[in-house]
Parts: C-alpha cells; structure tokens; sequence
C-alpha cells in the first residue's frame, strides 16, 4: 500500500510539472462552459448576424435549464473522452519504451502498485476536472437560464464520470498492451462503438456501460427511467477486469518486479 502511495504521489507530482492539472480542467469547462452561454445569446447572435429574419429570430426558442445541462453532458462523451485518451495513452507505455518503468520496477515496486498509482493518478485529474467543470456550467446555466434540481443534476453527473472512469481504465490496459497513436484509435473506436451499439439495440444493450449515457440524459431531464443497476455493475465491473488485466499483462513482460507480488 505504501508503494502506491508513493507511486501516487509521483505521478500527481509529474503531472504538476507537466501543467495536465491546469490545462485539462480549463480545457473541460471552455468545452461546457460555452453551452449555457450560447443558448441563452443564441437569438441575440442570430440578430446580430443579420442574415435571419426577424421573425424567427422573436420565435426562435432558447432551451430549458434542464435541456441545457444535458446538453453539457453529452460534451463529456464526445470531447471530454477524446481529451481524457490524449492526455493518458502514453500513461503506461511511454515508461515502458522509454525505459523508466524498468528502472522503477527492478526497486521493491510491485507492477499492482504502479498501475493502480498510474489508474489513481488519472482518476484524481477526471474528478479534479470534470467537477470544476460541471460546476461551472451549472452555475452559468442558472445565472442565465433558471434552476436546476441538484438532485437530478448530480445523479446525472455521477452517471456520466462513471462512463468517463471507464474511458481512464480501458486507456490504462491499452497502454499496457500497445504504444503509440494505437492506443488512443482503438480506445475512441471501442468507446464510439459502445456508444454506437446502445443506441441502435439499445433494449439488447441495456446493461452496457454505454447505456450510463442515455441514463443520465433522463435524469437530468426528469424523465422515468429503469435498469438504472445493471449499466452500472457492469461499468464497475469492467473497469476492474480492466486494471487487473493490466497489472497481469506488465507482470508477464519483460520486465522485472522484484517485490514478488
């Protein structure tokens, strides 16, 4: 355990150094931030461009609260997992090739310890930057367009961080099992089709991790929704088979771990 923690601690320090702590959470909130703002100004700059009616720009109709926030949600899916995967596909491969993970690994660090440090350390920045970002279109979208039930808003919230912890654990495994530009297609491609997948069956695909994002979209909006557990077991689920293929894996490279774990 005190080998995690110190692998922890490493790699928050390398990513201080590396300002991922600053400009991912900046980069999450101009990504949703701008949602609420759009909607609410959205007639004002339809008018301001001249090239629409005025008619329909008096009848053109600006969003809910409620629509708004759903709205910020589904930018995680698409953005906010396409930032996550960049920032982490090198994340174990990098110190594989680079020879840094052999360095660490011939000490008593056990590879459980350097990959849970590694899943820990990009857990810290998806939490760190997708709840300073949420706030923040959540405070915009009710300066601008009303209240928003924190109940609903939350529930939603959770949801979709689940979604995006298992976008972190398969780009962990990734990582550990290829290098380079590789890792990053095949993690988008596996998610987008997840994604894909739920919406065209998604009474087949219920239980998916995908189906955490219609989920959310319902509760944000109010809507009745069911077989809210089994999405998420699975989630949970497959984020663990994740890690533990992963520390699997580095235990049968070419690579020593001396701690005999």
């Amino acid at each position: 355990m005190r080998q995690a923690w110190l692998m922890y601690r490493k790699e928050l320090l390398g990513m201080a150094r590396s300002y991922q702590l600053l400009w991912i959470p900046v980069v999450f909130m101009l990504l949703v931030v701008m949602q609420p703002v759009t909607s609410y100004y959205m007639p004002d700059i339809l008018a301001a461009s001249g090239s629409v009616p005025e008619e329909l720009v008096a009848d053109f109709p600006i969003p809910g609260p409620a629509e708004v926030m759903a709205s910020v949600l589904g930018q995680y899916s698409t953005f906010g997992v396409f930032v996550l995967v960049i920032a982490g596909m090198k994340i174990v491969s990098g110190e594989r090739y680079g020879g840094t993970a052999a360095l660490v690994l011939v000490r008593p660090i056990s590879s459980a310890s350097f990959i849970l440090a590694k899943w820990a350390g990009q857990m810290t920045l998806l939490i760190l930057s997708f709840t300073i970002s949420y706030a923040a279109a959540w405070y915009y979208t009710v300066q601008l367009l009303g209240h928003v039930p924190w109940r609903e808003g939350l529930a939603a919230g959770g949801l979709y961080m689940m979604w995006l912890a298992f976008a972190v654990s398969l780009t962990i495994l990734l990582s550990t099992l290829l290098r380079g530009i590789a890792v990053a297609m095949i993690s988008l491609l596996m998610m987008f089709a997840l994604s894909l997948v739920q919406n065209l069956a998604p009474s087949w695909f219920s239980w998916s991790p995908a189906g955490l994002l219609k989920l959310a979209a319902a509760t944000i909006l109010g809507a009745p929704v069911e077989a809210i557990y089994y999405p998420i077991i699975m989630t949970l689920l497959l984020c663990v088979v994740c890690i533990g293929i992963a520390i699997w894996s580095l235990r049968r490279q070419a690579i020593p771990d001396t701690s005999g774990e």
